[in-house]
């Protein structure tokens, strides 16, 4: 019976991932939601808790943020490679691209991690403690 309810668990959980989802707009809480926003209907908008995928020949590269450093701080990739920041410091840190801000974490907290798919070279820092710098750059 356990193993039944276990396999129908990950039987859904594959499906969900190749049906997108749709949510209900409350204008309400979303105010400034239109037409002119967005590409989707008023109504409804696609939600995918899915990872993105990957191209082919992608590889994945791990960051780690530790005593107040980026863990190699420079990184080598090509471009469609993901890379994933994981917070093992004591203290919470983000991820934030410069000089622009033009992608960025949430705070992370210790054993939290934030993943990026590598679309061109990037300097980036920690905008909680800016004397963290890093950079991806693309071959």
């Amino acid at each position: 019976m356990q193993r039944s309810w276990l396999l129908m668990s990950l039987v859904v959980l594959l499906f969900s991932c190749t049906t997108p989802r749709e949510r209900q707009v409350n204008k309400e809480e979303y105010p400034d939601f239109s037409e002119e926003k967005t590409s989707t209907s008023t109504t409804s908008q696609e939600i995918t808790m899915c990872p993105p995928k990957k191209a082919r020949g992608a590889r994945f590269h791990v960051v780690e943020i530790s005593q107040m450093k980026f863990l190699p701080t420079e990184l080598v990739l090509q471009k469609g490679d993901t890379v994933q920041w994981i917070n093992k410091d004591i203290t919470v840190h983000d991820v934030t691209e410069v000089p622009n801000k033009k992608w960025h974490s949430t705070p992370l907290s210790t054993g939290q991690s934030w993943q990026w798919i590598v679309t061109n070279s990037a300097d980036y820092f920690c905008s909680i403690h800016v004397v963290m710098k890093g950079k991806v750059i693309v071959k």
